[in-house]
């Protein structure tokens, strides 16, 4: 009896290790699925729903809008659902002093130029629009998989396949237990959005962690300031099981749900003329 026993022991052993490998593998093949389809798009149009913490806060802030993106070189047309309703934004790299082009869509009635980093443009939200789309995704992962090495495949869980806006999608949690805030040395000639692009953080997250420094201040060579280790705590991404793209997005922090993004509508494969990047455009309301 006792033979018996421990060759049951065996058995189950084996196979709890073999599922986790299979696990392992699964969600590695996922996440690579994920990565190669986001780096073979230049041009993407999508309508996206956002829900984004305020600093310092529990209340949350949401918005809606359309977009037509060009990653490379980058473009962008945004039209908001609200807020502002109705209001337009226009910025391609190397035109109007590489400000974005603003019709507000109310009074004073004219349109204005603002660093893409400008509040008004952030319109409350986390990110300024030369992160939009889903490139900061995949360096994530990417920058996460030289990290954490294969390590980062065992804190994804993989929930299954779920139905989301008639699409059917990938569920997957990825929590990093080694989520913490550090001190960090900032080099010659940064700034927080510096910082968030060179370390793939939330450049909110480092506003909410950094009260006294405005986003686009020059920090001295050697100041220190505090930073998250990784973007977030747990992410909750549904992938799209046919076009790979994460339509799904939740990312939280040790509060909670910190932000949340929602593809309603994503067009790739469709090539955007350049003319629909310009203010003549006949479409557009500049």
């Amino acid at each position: 009896m006792k033979i018996k026993h421990i060759y049951s022991i065996i058995i189950i052993l084996l196979s709890t290790q073999a599922n986790y490998g299979q696990n392992r593998e699964l969600n590695k093949k996922i996440i690579h699925e994920m990565r190669e389809a986001i780096n073979a798009e230049n041009q993407i149009a999508f309508t996206l729903q956002r829900k984004e913490r305020e600093i310092d806060g529990d209340e949350f802030i949401s918005g809606k809008f359309y977009s037509k993106l060009n990653v490379k070189p980058f473009k962008m047309y945004i039209k908001n659902f609200y807020p502002s309703p109705g209001s337009e934004i226009l910025y391609v790299d190397g035109w109007n002093n590489n400000k974005a082009l603003i019709n507000p869509n109310a009074f004073p009635y004219i349109c204005l130029s603002f660093e893409p980093e400008n509040s008004l443009v952030l319109a409350g939200g986390h990110h300024c629009i030369k992160e939009a789309g889903f490139k900061l995704m995949s360096r994530m992962f990417e920058h996460y998989e030289k990290v954490y090495g294969q390590k980062l495949y065992d804190y994804i869980v993989y929930n299954g396949i779920f139905k989301w806006n008639d699409r059917k999608c990938h569920k997957i949690t990825v929590t990093y237990p080694d989520y913490r805030i550090l001190n960090f040395k900032c080099k010659e000639g940064d700034n927080l959005y510096k910082i968030a692009d060179r370390m793939l953080l939330n450049v909110s997250k480092l506003r909410e962690l950094n009260p006294k420094i405005d986003d686009t201040d020059y920090l001295e060579e050697g100041q220190t300031i505090k930073i998250t280790n990784v973007y977030g705590e747990k992410a909750i991404l549904l992938i799209d099981t046919e076009n790979k793209f994460p339509i799904y997005q939740e990312i939280h922090d040790k509060k909670g749900l910190y932000e949340k993004y929602m593809y309603l509508t994503l067009e790739i494969n469709h090539s955007i003329p350049n003319e629909e990047f310009s203010r003549d455009y006949k479409d557009y309301n500049f």
